[in-house]
């Protein structure tokens, strides 16, 4: 019995990737890596850790970074799973354009965002691989997300003078200042690998 106990369980510390991150063009692209371990029984805790690419898309100068925290509950003899979690993200960057009225002057905005963000999630894993040493899981959920955004743009008619993005809904959210909370919906994929 005692030699049984002393044996390490399976599954208990993994690493784990965000691939869609890196194709991410509406917060700016980033890199994600991250880890889950195994707290008891059914119980994990997660967390990721990213940072932006410079100047990948639209985005240009993206500088800041990310940090994801989730509390996990597997259903037993699943791999089934339900979590809650913790998002905040600091970034700025600039958005290149011009005006429609004005087209030989370019212009800048520059945009500093804090974000928070309180998610509930439904994840199910695919295990893989020669013992199931790896994983897809995919999850989604809904949540808040509270917003603080700073911009040099004053109102919403800036926004629909410009040329190139001011039909673009997204960039609006990206790039109007304000600070309100907002309904949140999320889903993904990670992929990880068991390192014991």
């Amino acid at each position: 019995m005692a030699q049984a106990d002393s044996i390490p369980k399976k599954n208990r510390l993994s690493i784990q990737i965000d691939p869609l991150s890196l194709i991410d063009f509406y917060n700016g692209s980033n890199y994600k890596l991250g880890t889950e371990i195994k707290l008891f029984r059914n119980i994990y805790l997660s967390a990721d850790f990213g940072g932006y690419f410079r100047n990948f898309n639209v985005l240009k100068n993206n500088k800041g970074f990310n940090a994801d925290f989730r509390i996990k509950y597997q259903f037993p003899h699943s791999n089934s799973s339900i979590s809650l979690g913790y998002f905040y993200k600091k970034q700025s960057f600039e958005y290149h354009d011009y005006y429609i009225d004005k087209p030989e002057e370019p212009i800048v905005v520059y945009t500093r965002k804090t974000v928070n963000c309180i998610n509930l999630n439904f994840e199910q894993k695919f295990p893989f691989l020669k013992n199931q040493k790896a994983y897809v899981s995919l999850f989604a959920g809904l949540g808040i997300r509270f917003r603080n955004v700073h911009s040099t743009f004053e109102m919403k008619h800036d926004f629909d003078r410009l040329k190139d993005g001011g039909d673009s809904q997204t960039l609006y959210f990206v790039l109007i200042p304000g600070k309100d909370p907002w309904l949140n919906l999320n889903a993904g994929i990670r992929l990880g690998f068991y390192l014991f």
